[in-house]
């Protein structure tokens, strides 16, 4: 499923990122945020809109 624009092609570098950070993928680093307070997602769909 791809969440944003050009997933299929971005999401490689997106992971070594998120890898040294030590996340293992998109869905941790949502977990991390959301847990930290912060809801992404929606303050994007706000931006936006």
């Amino acid at each position: 499923m791809a969440l944003f624009e050009s997933y299929e092609r971005r999401i490689d570098q997106i992971n070594k990122v998120l890898n040294s950070y030590g996340i293992s993928s998109l869905e941790e680093a949502e977990k991390i945020t959301k847990d930290a307070g912060l809801d992404v997602y929606e303050q994007v769909k706000k931006l936006l809109a």
